[in-house]
């Protein structure tokens, strides 16, 4: 299992990312879901401080404090420098949680942030973007990244003894180079991301909180046919998420599904709906 996520458009909203023990916002009945996981996490990124993306840390924190687990295990919250909605919830929290077990760090970060995961044969670490929602909040995005080795374009067509020989000759560090391989993007609520940021990552996950585009009232949220067209001209390389769906499409999703089959047949992508108020894992 790679992804646990959770979406009710005004209600909750979050994503759990096992292989590196991280959350992505933290909705209400983040804990509940969760269970025992909520131990596992080490490093929280939260979009926004609207209240179905951080009221789920009141319990989170507490949980991590009082139950059947590493009591004392640190979690650090990374969150939009200057985002005032966030900032009352840290008042709030360290004014009734003052005798913690474990150490509770908060970071304000800007776009363009790098938050190292892991170090290693390969480096796997966040980087930040700035993402638009409501007028006068700073909101942000996040691409988890992993630095990879591939053979430089000049030796790809060489046959496989030949490679072998020079890496034997000791020139490994020649003939390849370390790219960045984007692995997943998360863009909270949003207008449309701009596809610059998300640019060839595998997995993007991006507001559709109207499959219908009339039914968009004000430029909030994007709808499906946007984040369709951000993918496309992203050139995502694995699925797109839809999520953020409005509760309204949560009995006609399979319909929506196979008229987007119907009307898109050869996208170079899978689109994943996340059902509303359902847990969806990603394997």
């Amino acid at each position: 299992m790679r992804f646990i996520i959770y979406s009710k458009a005004l209600y909750a909203n979050w994503v759990y990312y096992s292989p590196d023990r991280i959350a992505f916002d933290a909705g209400e009945g983040i804990s509940t879901i969760l269970g025992n996981k909520v131990f596992a996490i080490e490093k929280i990124f939260l979009s926004h401080g609207h209240a179905d993306h951080i009221t789920g840390l009141v319990g989170l924190i507490n949980i991590r404090n009082t139950g059947m687990g590493d009591t004392e295990k640190p979690l650090t919250i990374y969150y939009p420098e200057g985002n005032w909605r966030v900032g009352e919830l840290i008042h709030y929290i360290k004014k009734t949680n003052r005798r913690l077990q474990y150490e509770l760090e908060w970071v304000p970060i800007s776009a363009g942030a790098r938050i190292q995961l892991f170090s290693g044969q390969c480096d796997r670490y966040i980087e930040s973007f700035a993402t638009q929602h409501t007028e006068g909040e700073i909101s942000l995005g996040y691409k988890i990244i992993e630095e990879r080795k591939r053979l430089k374009e000049t030796y790809r067509d060489l046959p496989q003894e030949k490679i072998l020989e020079l890496v034997r000759a000791g020139k490994r560090d020649e003939i390849t180079e370390i790219y960045a391989k984007k692995l997943f993007a998360y863009g909270g609520d949003s207008t449309p991301l701009d596809p610059d940021d998300v640019r060839e990552v595998d997995i993007l996950c991006h507001d559709t909180t109207f499959l219908i585009d009339d039914e968009r009232e004000d430029f909030k949220h994007a709808t499906l046919s946007e984040a369709l067209e951000v993918a496309l001209r992203a050139q995502i390389q694995e699925a797109l998420f839809a999520f953020h769906i409005s509760s309204r499409y949560k009995q006609t999703l399979s319909e929506l599904e196979a008229k987007l089959q119907e009307e898109h047949p050869h996208l170079p992508f899978k689109v994943i709906f996340i059902p509303p108020g359902r847990v969806f894992r990603y394997e």
